[in-house]
């Protein structure tokens, strides 16, 4: 060992003596001991928060104690989600106001029931009581994702409609040879949307993607003549309703050709995007997503395609402007889609066993007798010496290989997760 390495510690000794170490969960508890994140997020215009997997109670408590912060203490403005962003303007508009209950938003506005538990009602209650208070800077929440998460484009075709129904009707005509095709695969659920696509005639894929290349095109050249209307707002938010059918015309072929792992990456590029649309007209944006999704470091499917995620993107635009906060735990329950059955749906959530820790994994580094800490990596890399040998971080209920000190600049752990009251209730039937 040469002497440098020897002032070194273990990132487990280093975790046990610097690490933040958090004793609530409670949304609602004074944020005085969450100071210490403002080192670790510095000047930051996205801070992404993480999860290794969806539909963990506890995740979403760290996650939304987190935002309170960000948004109080440090002045971001945007909740941007892993949740469509056409069927997410409902969120947006209920947190400014709009009417409807909690429940019914959530449901409508968040895909794959990721919205429909107390801790989500918790938080997007707060966003509109704080949007309404007069002293209080706007909060926005909103979408990021491709319609339906990587469903059907209908719904954005639908309300690029609205649009084109009154700025250019000439167009309508090649709209609707889209929406007679996607029409088709409409279905609510990613999986049985891509079943159905791959069933339809090559033809009729050919017709939806050739009418959706000419709906991108006239938008374009209709653009600067909209916003020299006044109506740039309005030309932009369905313009990036339609690159999100364009998108999900993309994933739905890539599926068909070379399998989900590498075609599902158009949601990536898409999120990533919707984020710095937010970054570029000036906003703070707190973003709540997969830790698969947020990480720096790109990946490679099962067979060595490469694979970049929406941090990789993020990343590569902003450089430290970006920070990704990874969750995860060590014991506990965990939660998965599994496989579909006549008792259990496609699309459905499930309660799961959460495996040990296993060997070189971050994970493994963290003591469970605390109930939740932050572990600043960047701030640890310098004194430790087996940053490198972490190669491994939870997914569900598997261990995902990856460089978690390239891939994360922070780490929260949460030593024992249950799933959500959504999930622990379908289980329970």
């Amino acid at each position: 060992m040469n002497v440098e390495t020897s002032r070194q510690t273990g990132f487990a000794g280093w975790v046990g003596d610097h690490a933040l170490t958090v004793e609530t969960l409670d949304f609602q508890a004074p944020l005085d001991d969450l100071e210490p994140l403002r080192d670790t997020i510095g000047d930051a215009r996205i801070v992404a928060l993480g999860e290794s997997t969806h539909h963990i109670r506890e995740f979403y408590q760290v996650r939304h104690r987190i935002l309170r912060f960000l948004v109080e203490r440090c002045g971001f403005t945007v909740y941007a989600l892993e949740a469509p962003f056409t069927q997410g303007q409902v969120l947006d508009a209920w947190v400014q106001g709009g009417p409807g209950t909690v429940e019914r938003v959530a449901a409508e506005g968040i895909a794959l029931s990721l919205g429909q538990c107390r801790e989500m009602y918790e938080a997007l209650t707060w966003m509109r009581t704080r949007s309404a208070a007069a002293t209080a800077p706007p909060l926005r929440c909103v979408g990021t994702d491709l319609p339906g998460a990587a469903a059907s484009p209908v719904p954005a075709l639908d309300v690029l409609a609205g649009y084109l129904r009154w700025a250019a009707p000439e167009v309508l005509p090649v709209l609707e040879e889209a929406l007679g095709v996607a029409r088709d695969f409409d279905e609510p659920i990613i999986f049985g949307a891509l079943r159905r696509y791959e069933s339809l005639d090559p033809g009729r894929r050919d017709v939806l993607t050739g009418a959706l290349s000419r709906l991108m095109a006239h938008m374009d050249r209709l653009a600067h003549v909209q916003r020299a209307k006044g109506h740039g707002v309005e030309h932009d938010t369905a313009m990036w309703h339609l690159r999100g059918a364009w998108y999900l015309d993309h994933l739905h072929r890539a599926n068909a050709a070379e399998g989900f792992e590498s075609a599902s990456t158009f949601r990536d590029v898409y999120m990533a995007e919707s984020v710095l649309r937010l970054v570029e007209s000036g906003a703070r944006v707190v973003l709540a997503a997969h830790n698969w999704h947020i990480q720096r470091t790109p990946a490679l499917d099962h067979e060595e395609r490469l694979l970049l995620p929406t941090g990789v993107h993020l990343a590569a635009a902003l450089g430290d402007d970006y920070r990704a906060i990874g969750l995860t735990s060590s014991l506990g329950r965990t939660t998965t889609l599994g496989e579909p059955t006549p008792e259990r749906p496609v699309g459905a959530w499930y309660d799961a066993p959460l495996p040990p820790p296993a060997e070189g994994s971050i994970e493994a580094a963290f003591r469970t007798d605390r109930l939740w800490t932050l572990a600043d990596l960047r701030a640890a890399r310098p004194h430790v010496h087996d940053a490198a040998s972490f190669r491994h971080s939870r997914m569900a209920d598997y261990f995902l290989d990856l460089p978690v000190f390239e891939a994360f600049d922070a780490i929260a752990h949460v030593s024992r997760t249950t799933g959500t009251d959504h999930v622990l209730e379908r289980t329970a039937d």
